[in-house]
């Protein structure tokens, strides 16, 4: 990593050849405690879970975003596909591609500079919190091996329940 200026880092894609640009701004609460948010630029973004609840309207968001110019869309469920097709009627620059199953994950990680993981299962009536983290965190090792494998540099979010066990 190069040091820029004030909490300004970035670093050498290894797929790209550009620059992704992770940058650290200052916030202040109401109880005047310094945070720190990261804002990160990059043109292949990856969106593991795709079809789900989250994952459509994160999914928009980026088709949106000025900085990404590749989103590639992933689930297990064909319904990505769908999600695909209704976000390339928005008119912006960003090339949309869909990706359902396993066999097609190599696919959508090749080249990712940005990967979030909205993957998992719902919590269904009778389900423990234990139980739901056990299934959803298969879910999110399988898919991180694969990041690990596909897409080594780049940087991952991991959005899945339950987040607080």
């Amino acid at each position: 990593m190069m040091q820029l200026s004030a909490g300004q880092t970035t670093r050498a894609s290894a797929f790209t050849g550009q620059r992704v640009g992770v940058h650290a701004v200052a916030r202040t609460g109401a109880s005047k405690a310094r945070r720190t948010m990261a804002v990160v630029e990059a043109k292949r973004v990856a969106v593991l879970g795709a079809a789900g609840g989250i994952g459509q309207p994160l999914s928009l968001l980026l088709k949106m975003n000025k900085c990404v110019t590749e989103l590639a869309l992933f689930d297990v469920a064909p319904l990505v596909k769908g999600v695909a097709a209704d976000l390339s009627h928005c008119n912006t620059p960003v090339q949309v591609s869909a990706h359902v199953g396993d066999a097609e994950l190599e696919a959508c990680l090749k080249g990712c500079e940005l990967v979030v993981i909205p993957a998992g299962v719902p919590r269904k009536p009778g389900m423990t919190r234990d139980d739901l983290f056990n299934i959803n965190a298969g879910i999110v090792m399988n898919l991180v091996t694969a990041c690990a494998k596909h897409c080594p540099n780049a940087i991952l979010e991991i959005i899945s329940n339950p987040v607080n066990s």
